[in-house]
């Protein structure tokens, strides 16, 4: 009996070594092969279409790999989901570790600069030398840097020439060229123009600036539109309507381009290739207009904003971590090549020389980037307050009122004032 209990204690006592030798090994340097390292995991959050979340995911297993400390849980979804839930982790204050993020959301979740992480605070990991302080500026709010800009975005016209070439017609510079195109294209049920109601905002303002000189916007960035101005902005719309220049908003989607419904679409650059590649698929031949623009303006009227950003929460418990990822979703050559000119023709230095070695920057995200860039110094900054629902979309909304014959223009004025300067 004496006997086995000894030898139920020597192996007892083997055992132990064992997992003492085994726990010893576990705190080996990484890389060791041996090695039982533990990871963080931070949280990664994006919008896009089934393209846009493929590449990610795919990039995002590339990063994995290459940071092996380091696991990142995906959330992604369409744009309206994304942006509902957006706002209700910034209420609750549980945003992700790393998000894309609206350049408008700056004025709305961080006014005062707290609202996202300083990025500034980590420039060890992030090679923010890759951006110009121009460049940063748009993500700065109260002197922190808040986001940082993936590529440049500004409403430009895409065209068919094509069928614009087979009424005898050339691609439009100005107000007065649309109107002339309407008067024979209207005839076939083909209007000039088609686009979404953001859009049709942006142009409109741009009809302003140019024609009044007005600024719509506030030095301190709040709106500057009074009851006169919306007035006239109302009776161009109703013009453009009217004499068959817009197809109905309510009417148009991307198909109206592509199956030659409209001549010409309002977009972002950095949805060139959405609206373009259908038709140049069947064949057509596509152009990239200049900004329409009234003869003799003092202003270019048009504006230039960032596309998407990058943010990390001001709330993560792992910034180092969350940056490492932020820079290379931002620099990578990995995630450049991946991504192309989905988001726009990136800003990054070595994004952007990633894409060039490789012969990347021909699509029509390019070719609008290039008017961009031609057009850069006459250009207005953004404000993000023209991007809020409340504004552009108030505007739409409000306007269908004297459109249908439900209030007079004057009360149609009123309406939208009021509910523009609505808290």
């Amino acid at each position: 009996m004496k006997h086995m209990i000894k030898n139920h204690k020597r192996k007892i006592s083997v055992l132990m070594m064992i997992f003492i030798l085994l726990a010893i090994s576990g705190c080996g340097e990484k890389g060791s092969g041996t090695t039982v390292s533990e990871t963080t995991t931070i949280e990664y959050s994006w919008w896009g279409d089934d393209n846009r979340n493929q590449y990610t995911l795919d990039a995002i297993d590339i990063f994995e790999k290459e940071n092996p400390e380091i696991n990142v849980t995906c959330k992604y979804g369409v744009w309206n989901g994304y942006e509902n839930r957006q706002h209700i982790y910034m209420k609750s204050q549980e945003t992700p570790d790393v998000m894309l993020i609206n350049y408008g959301w700056l004025d709305t979740y961080s006014s005062d600069g707290t609202g996202f992480y300083d990025l500034s605070k980590l420039s060890d990991y992030i090679d923010l030398g890759n951006y110009t302080e121009d460049e940063l500026a748009f993500g700065t709010k109260n002197g922190k840097l808040n986001a940082i800009p993936i590529a440049f975005n500004t409403e430009t016209f895409y065209y068919n020439e094509t069928l614009w070439n087979s009424y005898g017609l050339d691609i439009p510079k100005t107000w007065d060229d649309l109107f002339d195109a309407a008067q024979i294209m209207s005839k076939d049920g083909v209007y000039p123009l088609g686009m979404t109601k953001k859009s049709l905002f942006f142009m409109l303002l741009a009809h302003h600036i140019q024609t009044t000189g007005n600024s719509p916007i506030k030095s301190d960035g709040t709106l500057n539109i009074d009851r006169e101005q919306i007035g006239s902005i109302l009776d161009f719309y109703k013009e453009l309507l009217d004499k068959k220049v817009l197809l109905p908003v309510d009417s148009f989607n991307r198909n109206a381009f592509a199956n030659g419904k409209v001549g010409g679409t309002l977009a972002w650059v950095s949805d060139a290739g959405g609206y373009c590649d259908p038709l140049k698929e069947k064949g057509y031949t596509v152009k990239i207009g200049e900004y329409i623009c009234e003869p003799g303006a003092k202003s270019l009227g048009w504006f230039v904003k960032p596309a998407t950003m990058y943010a990390i929460s001001s709330n993560t418990e792992h910034p180092e971590e969350a940056a490492k990822l932020l820079n290379y979703l931002l620099n990578s050559e990995e995630m450049a090549l991946k991504q192309g000119t989905e988001k726009g023709v990136p800003i990054s230095s070595k994004a952007y020389s990633a894409l060039k070695e490789h012969d990347m920057l021909t699509g029509f995200e390019a070719q609008a980037d290039d008017m961009r860039k031609a057009n850069s110094d006459s250009l207005h900054v953004m404000m993000p307050v023209l991007e809020s629902e409340n504004v552009y979309g108030t505007f739409k909304s409000d306007a269908d009122y004297y459109l249908y014959d439900k209030l007079s223009r004057d009360e149609t004025v009123d309406r939208i004032y009021n509910d523009m300067y609505k808290k």
